[in-house]
This record gives C-alpha cells, sequence and structure tokens, in this order.
C-alpha cells in the first residue's frame, strides 16, 4: 500500500504519523533495495551491491528513488512539510528525521539517525564529472552537479513523458547555467535526452551501490528502532495445524482502524531482518562520484 499517497479525513496523532512515515519509507526502501534489482554474487565474502540486475532494473530503480526524493502533498494523514534544508528537503527522508527527533515507538534512534545524516550528506553534495559530451547542442565540457538534483531528473524522466517534465527542464537550464552553459528552453527540451542518458549510463551506474548502501543502513536502521517494539507488542496465542498464530498489542492510544493495520503490517515486516545484509559501498565505484 503506497501508504503517503492516501488522502484521508480527520486528525492524525503523533504516534500515528510517525507509524506512517516509518511504514512509507520501508515499503519504498523494500520496493527498491533487493535481489530482483541487484545481482546477487554467489561468493559468500561478497560484501556489496553493485550491478543492476537488467536496464529494467535500473528504470524502476530510478522512478522509485524519485518518489523516495519527493515529498506527499501537504496535508496527507495531517503531516506537514518539515522545514528541512540540504540533502533532506523536500524528501521523505525529511519525515523519517522528524521521527528521530521525537520517537515514539521507541529510545534506540542513533543508528537509524546516523543513516539519516549520511545519505542527507551524500545527496547534498555535488559530484564534478569531466569530458561530459551533449552531442545535440555541440558541447563538451566539466559539469558540477549537486547528486538529488541529477538523480531526481533521471528518475523523473524515466517515470514521465516530456509534456511533464517542465519542472525538470528547468533544473536542467539551471544546472547548464551553473556551468557556464546558457541556453534557452527550446534548447533544454533538444538537450534532455542527452543529459539523460550520459547521467542514467554512465553517473547512475558507478552511484548505484552507494545509493543502496544508504538506504540498505536506513533500513537497517528502521529495523533496529522497531525491534525492542515488536518484542514488546508480539503475543503468541494457539498453534493451528502446527502453526503459530499471534497477535500484536497496539500501542496505548491507537485507535484508528486504518493506522491499526499499518502497524500490523509494519509489525510483520520486522519479524526477521532486511533480506539484504548490511553491506558496503563497491571500492572501485564508491569514491568516483
Amino acid at each position: 500500500m503506497p501508504y503517503l499517497g492516501r488522502m484521508t479525513d480527520g486528525k492524525y496523532s503523533n504516534l500515528d504519523q510517525e507509524i506512517i512515515v516509518l511504514a512509507a519509507v520501508w515499503e519504498l526502501i523494500g520496493s527498491m533495495v533487493h535481489y530482483g534489482h541487484f545481482v546477487k554474487y554467489r561468493d559468500p565474502l561478497a560484501t556489496h551491491l553493485d550491478r543492476f540486475t537488467s536496464n529494467e532494473a535500473r528504470d524502476l530503480f530510478l522512478v522509485l528513488l524519485s518518489d523516495l526524493l519527493a515529498h506527499p502533498r501537504d496535508g496527507t494523514f495531517d503531516l506537514k512539510k518539515p522545514s528541512a534544508e540540504g540533502g533532506m528537503k523536500d524528501t521523505h527522508v525529511a519525515y523519517l528525521s522528524q521521527v528521530v527527533e521525537n520517537p515514539k515507538l521507541g529510545e534506540n534512534c542513533l543508528p537509524l539517525k546516523d543513516a539519516i545524516k549520511s545519505f542527507s550528506n551524500w545527496l547534498g553534495g555535488d559530484a564534478v564529472f569531466k569530458n561530459v559530451y551533449f552531442p545535440s547542442i555541440k558541447w563538451t565540457g566539466t559539469l558540477r552537479v549537486n547528486r538529488k538534483d541529477y538523480l531526481k531528473v533521471c528518475g523523473n524522466a524515466t517515470k514521465h513523458g516530456f509534456l511533464r517534465l517542465d519542472r525538470m527542464v528547468k533544473l536542467v537550464k539551471r544546472i547548464l547555467h551553473d556551468n557556464g552553459k546558457v541556453i534557452d528552453d527550446g534548447e533544454v527540451y533538444l538537450v534532455l535526452p542527452d543529459f539523460i542518458e550520459w547521467f542514467r549510463e554512465n553517473v547512475v551506474f558507478a552511484s548505484a551501490s552507494q545509493i543502496a548502501w544508504h538506504l540498505n543502513e536506513i533500513r537497517w536502521g528502521i529495523y533496529d528502532y522497531l525491534s525492542p517494539e515488536f518484542k514488546r507488542s508480539f503475543e503468541p496465542t494457539k498453534v493451528m495445524s502446527g502453526a503459530q498464530m499471534y497477535r500484536y498489542k497496539y500501542p496505548n492510544g491507537l485507535s484508528d482502524p486504518l493506522i491499526k493495520s499499518i502497524y500490523w503490517d509494519l509489525m510483520n515486516e520486522v519479524r526477521s531482518a532486511p533480506s539484504v545484509p548490511r553491506f558496503n559501498p563497491s571500492p572501485p565505484l564508491s569514491d568516483i562520484y
């Protein structure tokens, strides 16, 4: 269920909103960082993800990443747009940062807080690309680009047709202007396919391991944070046909049926550790961009 895409009536407590945000981010990361998208090496000593299983897997990864790097409409589940800056600004991660500043379900937020900060710092930084060539405007040069900017352009362009890319066109125009190349709007539409192809084929390939590592660290941070709550809440009941039945003891103050359902699903998710173990970014690629 895409939790932050639902508009509902009513007032939601801080606890309700924490459950919603944790579930939404967990779901998005789970749909991105898995062995359907990344090659699982047979070597048991391999401790990194660095190759997409296909170009289609890469493109879907980018589309989902663009969702993570966006924010829900103001007012969804009574959530107000956070006043975050840097790499977290206008992203789902900004809502997650509010959870660690005022946690409701647990106390051990440090691993999650560190993972959020690390990803935010990386996203908010610039990368320098030499010998970039855009044949449509006959331009070769060096680009300094904010990482979140090029990821948003690639993700949104993969998701939408060109008639819905007006904001990305303005962003690419600004990027080129900041690097000394001034062009008009028509030329931006011409160069946009070159921009997307160059970054998708070269930069996203090299950045994939780093991005997957950051996201997996956030997922493990959520797991560590919620594990004590799961232990408190989980209550075995009867055994039926050899299977252990169970229920969850809801936190005090949780009454909305929808939030209870989301909480139940979230506890089920953290019954076991994430399917992708903690790993290191691919050493040859992690420091390129």
